[in-house]
């Protein structure tokens, strides 16, 4: 299986982990900082089966994020459940098949729109049981949402890495 981004693997910074503790929500998935321009490639084989607009103010109320810049969310669904690629500009189309390593998006863009001293360009990876076609916000005080999964650990065997 392939690593998602066209650079070496890391593992990010408490901040960027799953279920690290926001402001007002508790983060859902990994963040993997990179360059401006990056290919997002599938870490395997499976079937675009969603594409949704992941932050910025096109999302529908009451999820907008207008502090955001308008990004993506491509769910591609395999043998692994469905890996949610956010924060990227799609570069393929509901439906679409795709073999491990294809390119099915780009990260063109910093996530939010003032710098505050953190990373703002990267891709946020997700992970969700099979079947699922909708991402999810975890906030605050709730529950872990049905259907998320941590994509660490699958990260961490298919590359040797350590936190």
């Amino acid at each position: 299986m392939p690593w998602p981004l066209l650079h070496p693997p890391s593992l990010p910074d408490p901040p960027g982990r799953f279920g690290a503790l926001r402001r007002h929500d508790i983060h859902t998935g990994i963040d993997l900082y990179c360059p401006i321009g990056t290919s997002v490639l599938s870490i395997e084989p499976g079937r675009v089966v969603r594409i949704e607009p992941f932050t910025g103010a096109h999302v529908p109320p009451p999820d907008s994020s207008p502090w955001w810049n308008d990004t993506w969310a491509v769910l591609v669904e395999g043998v692994s459940g469905v890996f949610v690629y956010g924060e990227v500009v799609p570069l393929v189309r509901e439906g679409q098949e795709v073999a491990a390593g294809a390119v099915i998006g780009r990260v063109d863009v910093p996530v939010l729109k003032r710098d505050k001293g953190r990373p703002t360009v990267m891709l946020h990876l997700e992970q969700m049981r099979a079947g699922s076609r909708r991402t999810v916000w975890w906030r605050r005080g709730e529950a872990q949402p049905e259907g998320l999964l941590d994509p660490t650990g699958v990260l961490e065997a298919l590359y040797g890495m350590g936190r």
